[in-house]
């Protein structure tokens, strides 16, 4: 049995010692295991770190901050995972808050007044050899982030040497779809727990390569697709909505939008009658867009819209929606359609050693999320008020509102927090309002908030639109769109901005600082 994190990395890197995993740099999981002893040492002998310290991690994606995150566990110590896009000043904070003894960082992202810093970039000469493992448990904690506190203080999560492990053991339940060798796309923050999950544990158990890029420019993307030609390319809902977009907004300008629906729509018929070429000529260049080799999509940090799933799954790919949150070591609950080795069919489902269900289920099955099992992080640290709150007879509950479909794929209808409760005591969910307006080419972000006009509560929408586009243009939009909905779910009132709309790190929409703009009169152009 694998006792701790550290133990996973030594397992899997002795079997695969001579296969890539760091592609760009060429270097093999022997290699990675080599760094990461090296590091582990230098921390002892330079920093004396030892069981039960912090460490912080302050820098972008390198594989120097996956070897340092390995070596810091290998000591028992935590690790600190600290967001680059925040202050310096929120960064001194955290680190006092978590009694961190060292930062491991980038020279760009060095701050005076905390812990050492230390670039994470330098080399280590260190002997391999003296390299000594702590003696850890499953249950000690191995890594601790913060919440992103948009609608209070933010608490810090704790997850153990067990959350991550198992987290590894329950992605092998995906090896009938994501092969060993295949190379995951690694541009996903690895401070977040998406990157975690998707860039550094995933690619590991599953005996696969990891390109990693550090800079975010969809430009630097298509090069990589196109030179490396990734099976595995993990992203957040946004990016998904932009490729789609792109792909429609190309073919509609090519006045074939109508013949490509037709052609995916019949693809099973027509690959029956032999007409198979058709269907590629139309599917090809959209997988060449990818590199041409592409067999996984993957989508968390928030809600893939099941109209993007759905034309993605059309053109051939497996297409991976994960629900999950920090406190459950990200992806509690995978809705992902393919076939496992028996021959029979996946949905979806949590991974093993975990349950979901709705509690308190409304008529329409919808109801708040509660998580248990292995995923579920132990508490927040020194925080016995948030525990009590969000721990009920060994579930957690997410804050979020979900139901299952007749395939038991989980549908999340929103927070909690942000449902809006119409005077006549309908609920309205933002997310599927967002989702239908953003299927309008003129809008490219929404958020549809709760807000009073002339004495009652509404559905208020605010829209990040295309340069020029006006306040009537985006009413005459909603009028369309809204002849698919009750009329109680109606967004009448609305402001624009060709700004973008404040997001976090995971490219969440921050309805609460959009409220907080709003009442401050930033958004001025107003359709109430």
């Amino acid at each position: 049995m694998i006792k701790n994190i550290y133990d996973m990395l030594q397992s899997v890197c002795s079997t695969n010692a001579a296969r890539v995993f760091f592609v760009r740099q060429n270097e093999t999981y022997s290699d990675l295991l080599n760094s990461v002893k090296k590091r582990a040492v230098k921390l002892v002998k330079k920093f004396e770190i030892k069981k039960g310290d912090t460490v912080a991690l302050l820098s972008a994606n390198t594989p120097e901050f996956i070897k340092s995150y390995f070596a810091i566990m290998s000591q028992g110590a935590k690790v600190l995972m600290l967001d680059t896009g925040l202050s310096a000043t929120e960064h001194l904070n955290m680190m006092k808050r978590t009694n961190c003894k060292l930062a491991l960082a980038q020279k760009s992202y060095f701050i005076d007044g905390g812990p050492e810093m230390f670039d994470i970039e330098t080399l280590d000469n260190e002997d391999e050899s003296e390299f000594v493992p702590a003696d850890v448990e499953r249950g000690d904690l191995a890594m601790l982030s913060f919440t992103s506190g948009s609608t209070g203080n933010p608490k810090v999560v704790g997850l153990t040497h067990d959350n991550i492990v198992s987290l590894g053991e329950g992605s092998l339940m995906y090896k009938p779809v994501i092969h060993p060798g295949y190379i995951f796309y690694g541009f996903l923050p690895l401070y977040h727990i998406y990157g975690v999950v998707i860039n550094i544990i995933a690619p590991l158990v599953l005996e696969c390569s990891l390109l990693l890029q550090p800079v975010l420019n969809p430009k630097e993307f298509l090069k990589d697709f196109a030179k490396y030609k990734p099976e595995v390319i993990p992203a957040v809902p946004r990016v998904w909505e932009g490729f789609y977009k792109k792909i429609i907004d190309g073919v509609k300008e090519k006045k074939k939008y109508t013949m490509m629906k037709i052609i995916i729509g019949m693809r099973g018929f027509l690959r029956t009658i032999g007409m198979g070429w058709l269907v590629k000529k139309v599917t090809n260049p959209i997988q060449e867009l990818f590199g041409g080799k592409t067999k996984v999509l993957i989508s968390a940090g928030a809600t893939l819209k099941p109209r993007v799933r759905k034309f993605f799954e059309n053109l051939g790919f497996v297409v991976g929606d994960c629900y999950g949150l920090t406190e459950t070591t990200g992806p509690s609950n995978f809705n992902f359609d393919f076939l496992r080795a028996d021959g029979s069919r996946h949905y979806a489902g949590p991974l093993p050693g975990n349950e979901i269900k709705i509690n308190n289920p409304d008529k329409y099955g919808v109801g708040e999320v509660w998580v248990r099992g292995n995923l579920v992080m132990p508490c927040y640290i020194d925080n016995d008020e948030a525990n009590a709150e969000v721990f009920e007879d060994g579930w957690f509950k997410t804050g979020d509102l979900g139901m299952f479909d007749s395939k038991k794929r989980l549908v999340i209808k929103g927070r909690k927090k942000q449902v809006i409760v119409l005077e006549n005591g309908k609920n309205v969910y933002p997310d599927e309002l967002e989702d239908l307006y953003l299927a309008n080419d003129d809008i490219l972000a929404a958020a549809v908030l709760e807000r009073e006009i002339k004495g009652k509560v509404v559905a208020y929408g605010v829209f990040q639109v295309k340069p020029g586009t006006t306040l009537s243009k985006v009413s005459m939009l909603l009028k369309t769109s809204n002849m698919m909905i009750a009329p109680y779910k109606w967004v009448k009132h609305f402001a624009i901005t060709e700004e973008e709309l404040p997001q976090t790190s995971a490219k969440k929409i921050k309805h609460f600082e959009i409220t907080k703009m709003l009442d401050r009169g930033e958004i001025p152009n107003r359709e109430e």
